[in-house]
């Protein structure tokens, strides 16, 4: 089935272009063709604005949001939790979301929804999964716990043997748990170096959970391939990141919602006061490594404190308040994150070859972002057609 996507505008590098594109199957082509238009129907669409599907590199589809995220995603069994992702890609791809980093379930439930997807049964983002992140005992959650490079090496191995398409690794705490400290550091540079050598042996990509400026070295020494949260960027580690291509991926939201909303919704103290710690910094140091040219990538941490699987937009919005011009942050979730997760040649741009992964807009994103919430009219995933989830 060939359908001719006619007169969008076409989001191009970073502007918007009219021209024709065709959905063959699960490929794209893009005018202006090499031969005659041959198609089997038309969707007429004069005014309307064709994206790429977004990517988000910072997703766990198994969490469920709310306001006991983390209470209730321990609490529920693994089989709960493929329910869970399974409701929770549906609700993704509807939303425009096309591609996801999973960066950790409990343990590897994601990976039968990975597979389910992928052969067509049910509907969703194209996944990439890390199983579960491998952490330090008693660090931050969730994960699989080792000690010592030697054990790290072996999980990774284990990991491997288990189907996943890249490596989590928790370098620093987090928020979650009375009297964790985001910044520290929780793993030996041994053992990160065991863990990427491991993994990139495997040709397998390697993301870092960090806050702090020294578990980022030891993230830049090992070879990984981002950096997520990257709250305390500096100049020194700026200038490392741009030297070697790592990617950070800023995840604003979670941190923003625990700031602002955590306390008159009974969340911890602890976690609360740590994510205004981490918001006062988190927008200027931010800036300052976009202004530098730090490779960045979206994600949005999802399935945490007050979020919603589905929408995205809130996350754009504290990227353009933290400095970043929206042209960028649109191919931050599409080009650049298509080359963060190893995609580039199958999407993340509009180009004859590539899957088609689309997202159609009836208001122009450059104007306003929320256009990716308010204006939603179509998605095409791999090929296939579907409509917002507002109109089912």
């Amino acid at each position: 089935m060939r359908v001719l996507l006619s007169n969008p505008y076409v989001w191009t590098d970073d502007h918007f272009e009219k021209k024709d594109v065709i959905v063959d199957g699960c490929k794209l082509e893009v005018a202006p063709f090499r031969q005659p238009i041959k198609y089997d129907s038309v969707k007429k669409l004069d005014g309307f604005y064709l994206l790429p599907g977004i990517i988000d590199c910072h997703a766990h589809v198994s969490m469920v949001c709310g306001t006991q995220h983390m209470k209730d995603f321990f609490a529920s069994s693994e089989n709960d939790l493929v329910v869970d992702s399974v409701i929770n890609a549906e609700k993704m791809v509807r939303h425009g979301i096309t591609t996801i980093r999973d960066c950790g379930g409990k343990r590897f439930e994601t990976l039968s929804v990975r597979n389910y997807i992928n052969k067509g049964k049910i509907p969703g983002p194209r996944i990439l999964c890390s199983g579960t992140p491998l952490k330090a005992i008693g660090g931050h959650e969730p994960g699989m716990d080792y000690t010592g490079p030697i054990e790290a090496r072996a999980k990774v191995r284990e990991f491997l043997y288990k189907g996943v398409d890249f490596i989590k690794v928790m370098v620093t705490g987090g928020l979650g748990k009375a009297g964790e400290k985001p910044g520290c550091v929780e793993i030996t540079q041994d053992e990160l170096n065991a863990i990427t050598e491991e993994a990139t042996r495997h040709g397998r990509r390697v993301a870092c959970h960090c806050h702090s400026k020294e578990g980022m070295q030891m993230i830049i020494n090992a070879g990984a391939t981002s950096i997520e949260h990257s709250t305390f960027l500096d100049k020194e580690i700026d200038e490392q990141l741009i030297e070697k291509g790592i990617y950070i991926v800023p995840t604003f939201e979670p941190y923003m919602n625990y700031a602002l909303y955590g306390e008159q919704n009974n969340q911890l103290m602890d976690t609360v006061l740590a994510a205004r710690a981490i918001v006062s910094e988190k927008k200027t140091r931010f800036h300052e490594a976009y202004e530098m040219g730090v490779k960045i990538a979206f994600g949005r941490d999802s399935g945490g404190f007050l979020m919603d699987q589905g929408k995205f937009a809130g996350e754009m919005l504290y990227m353009e308040d933290a400095g970043m011009s929206r042209a960028d942050i649109i191919n931050s979730a599409t080009r650049n994150a298509a080359e963060l997760c190893g995609l580039a040649d199958i999407t993340g741009t509009i180009e004859t070859g590539k899957e088609a992964d689309l997202v159609i807009l009836k208001d122009n994103p450059l104007d306003n972002l929320m256009a990716f919430e308010n204006s939603l009219s179509g998605v095409f995933a791999r090929g296939k057609y579907l409509v917002p989830e507002q109109e089912m």
